[in-house]
């Protein structure tokens, strides 16, 4: 796939979800990646809930897309060399393991940089390379709790349905890293080490929270404005078991709904309006469930006040597909073409991307690394 990044060429050592997606990312963006993995399992994502389109797991397809497979083992000798060999042609590296593990393995930094100086080194972990939770074990649900997005006032934590701390902490934040050094090196003519934790990341997610903390405000008033206490922004259900969002946040929009909806005693403007948030809760409840959600929706537009629908995954999906917006990218499957996420942030922009090669098998391209037809590169300053 063509792009900004064109001749800029990825090694990613990474596995599972984070590190692929943001390697999927970088290719949308017109790099080459080329996937590391060791000569047993490789990336064992390949096998976790099979598709029967792709015949890889979701996550595998999802961020593998387009990438070339090279098995190696970085225990021997030899393998380290073919590493070396990579390298000498990479202009950045992605891995995920735990802090040192490379080092051991003789291929860390230190020795990677003095090697390869222009080399763009990006460490995604779950806690930082020298944190007191550096060595610690963990997924998305352990980073999110750890960066404070799972707490509830006066209630039982959250269980989050996305994976905001792999997919926005460790993804997205490593594209914007490497990216970053990437311009840096334009101007130096040095490669960097980009020590990425998905916790510390994820953590920006707090910022209005660290705002009035870290300012002397109240943090625990402030987070009623979006925790789903306050009138104005929360989800109603509606009239058949669905339910509609209101973010009427603003005064002009909620003062619309107040005159629209009937309800102009609950308006900014009305003189002595007490009312508590409970009561105002249940009277806009009474008001969402005398429609439907797709009566709410063709409302939606004429009222003007940040009305919306609660749509499941697969329903988002399907819309957006039947906008023919860019975000999706086919690639011959077990049963045809098969529809996936471009895996990239949505550019409405852009050009409908091209088809693109379906994800790899294990040790695929092991015959171009062998016949050095990866050698040739000429990677952006």
């Amino acid at each position: 796939m063509s792009g900004p990044l064109d001749g800029v060429r990825v090694l990613d050592l990474t596995r599972l979800l984070p590190g692929p997606f943001a390697t999927q990312v970088l290719l949308h963006y017109g790099a080459e990646v080329i996937k590391v993995e060791d000569t047993e399992a490789g990336d064992y994502a390949r096998g976790v809930s099979p598709l029967p389109g792709s015949g890889f797991g979701a996550a595998f397809t999802a961020s593998n897309r387009g990438k070339r497979s090279v098995a190696i083992n970085l225990k021997q000798p030899s393998g380290v060399a073919e590493f070396l060999a990579l390298v000498s042609q990479a202009d950045v590296l992605v891995e995920s393991f735990r802090p040192g593990v490379m080092t051991r393995l003789g291929v860390g930094w230190d020795m990677l940089h003095a090697y390869a100086p222009r080399l763009i080194y990006c460490a995604i972990t779950g806690y930082g390379q020298h944190t007191a939770q550096a060595q610690l074990a963990g997924h998305d649900l352990n980073y999110q709790g750890q960066a404070g997005l799972l707490h509830r006032d006066g209630g039982e934590p959250a269980t989050p349905t996305a994976l905001v701390g792999d997919l926005v902490g460790g993804s997205l934040c490593a594209v914007i890293a490497i990216q970053a050094a990437l311009l840096e090196r334009h101007g130096t003519g040095r490669g960097g080490f980009v020590d990425l934790s998905i916790t510390h990341s994820v953590l920006m997610l707090n910022a209005l929270n660290a705002a009035q903390h870290l300012g002397g405000g109240n943090p625990a008033v402030a987070r009623t404005r979006y925790d789903g206490s306050n009138p104005r922004y929360r989800s109603y259900p509606t009239a058949d078991a669905r339910h509609v969002t209101m973010a009427a946040l603003e005064p002009k929009f909620w003062d619309r709904f107040c005159t629209l909806a009937g309800c102009p005693e609950l308006s900014d403007k009305q003189a002595g309006n007490t009312y508590a948030d409970a009561v105002v809760i249940s009277k806009l409840e009474a008001i969402f469930r005398a429609r439907t959600l797709a009566q709410w929706m063709q409302l939606a537009p004429e009222w003007d006040v940040c009305i919306g629908p609660v749509l499941s995954p697969e329903e988002a999906v399907d819309d957006a597909l039947a906008q023919g917006l860019p975000l999706f990218a086919g690639f011959p499957g077990h049963n045809g073409q098969t529809k996936v996420l471009i895996g990239a942030p949505a550019d409405l922009a852009r050009a409908a991307p091209a088809p693109c090669p379906p994800p790899p098998r294990h040790a695929e391209h092991n015959a171009c690394f062998v016949n050095n037809k990866f050698a040739a590169h000429h990677g952006k300053p």
